[in-house]
């Protein structure tokens, strides 16, 4: 009986640690302008991460060190060294955690060297430009 106890309570440690660590990435996704297509894999190593397995890319490095805050600073970044920044990247080019115009979804991964297909305009041009439109 008492063996069944703890390995029904060593089950349920378990279960809660995934789950919480599924809950943290969920939550930390709502903080970043746009999370789809790419979603997990935009701080972590893997797309379904666990609290055993959580290892973050360079972006979510980046994004722990400043605090999980989305803003100008980290819009301005490039984490992976490929090119774009990780606002480009994100489709806030300016940072305010609003996606640029009609920007629905990623254009690339800013946790992954080499995968930039974002556009190369600069910040301050597409920041001018946004607020143009949308009077901030």
């Amino acid at each position: 009986m008492d063996r069944r106890l703890t390995i029904g309570s060593i089950a349920a440690v378990l279960v809660i640690l995934c789950v919480s660590a599924a809950s943290a990435t969920e939550a930390l996704q709502a903080v970043l302008p746009l999370s789809v297509p790419f979603a997990c894999l935009n701080c972590h190593l893997t797309g379904t991460p666990t609290a055993a397995n959580a290892s973050l890319n360079d972006f979510g490095r980046a994004f722990l060190d400043n605090g999980s805050v989305w803003n100008r600073y980290l819009a301005s970044l490039d984490s992976d060294g490929d090119g774009c920044t990780n606002g480009a990247e994100l489709g806030d080019v300016d940072g305010n955690g609003q996606p640029d115009g009609s920007v629905t979804q990623e254009s690339s991964n800013p946790g992954a060297a080499g995968d930039c297909s974002a556009s190369t305009i600069d910040a301050s041009t597409w920041g001018e430009l946004k607020a143009m439109f949308t009077g901030r």
